[in-house]
């Protein structure tokens, strides 16, 4: 194996916050874009949780969540300053906190908002509201420093915008209006107008055994 190989989907949340931080921490992959509705036969038998991302490092060993991925790739960035807004800088703890926040109470009410049809259409709303208040907690902290624990962006930062973005895309979908205070507003449009936006959200072509090699990120 020449390459770690990242098996991926270009809009689930937690593959963008894993291909997030192989960019800011150059570092390149092959990547596999996986069709949910019918995934390559080589993903399911080796995936535990059959969900994107996963990691397959070359030396056979496989990563399957998204935040294992993150904290991999700054362990391979040769950036010494980068490392340092997890491995030093920062309250692990707060990190940690905030991050079971999106990913345990916010991702459930923003798919039962976003994807109501799946669920119960009749409690919309509710979900909707639920997930503003978690909006505006963050938008809190974003009053009080530019990310959302300190003056410098951390990985609690990479791990959450996926999932405002989503909630943004959502909203406009369902013809909602003032969904975001001006900080929150500010702090996803860096990463939705950052230089390496669009690499990170190219479009490959679903991948098979007699796909080409992929290489993410792009040049």
């Amino acid at each position: 194996m020449t390459n770690d190989i990242l098996y991926s989907f270009r809009r689930c949340p937690y593959a963008i916050r894993a291909r997030w931080a192989l960019i800011t921490c150059e570092i390149k992959v092959e990547l596999r874009e996986v069709d949910l509705k019918n995934k390559p036969f080589e993903f399911m038998a080796i995936s535990n949780t059959k969900s994107v991302p996963l990691l397959i490092k070359k030396n056979g060993e496989i990563i399957e969540e998204s935040l294992d991925i993150i904290l991999w790739a700054l362990s391979k960035s040769k950036n010494k300053e980068l490392k340092n807004i997890y491995f030093e800088n920062f309250n692990k703890k707060k990190i940690f906190e905030i991050i079971t926040e999106n990913d345990l109470e916010f991702k459930y009410h923003l798919d039962r908002f976003k994807y109501s049809s799946r669920f119960d259409d009749n409690d919309k709303e509710y979900h909707y509201l639920k997930a503003i208040k978690l909006i505006e907690s963050w938008n809190n902290l974003l009053t009080k420093t530019k990310w959302l624990l300190d003056d410098q962006p951390s990985i609690a930062d990479w791990c959450i915008w996926p999932f405002v973005r989503q909630f943004k895309i959502a909203c406009e979908s369902q013809k909602k209006s003032n969904y975001f205070e001006p900080s929150i507003k500010e702090w996803l449009s860096y990463f939705e107008n950052n230089k390496d936006f669009e690499k990170l959200m190219f479009k490959y072509e679903p991948w098979t055994k007699i796909s080409n090699k992929n290489i993410f990120p792009l040049d």
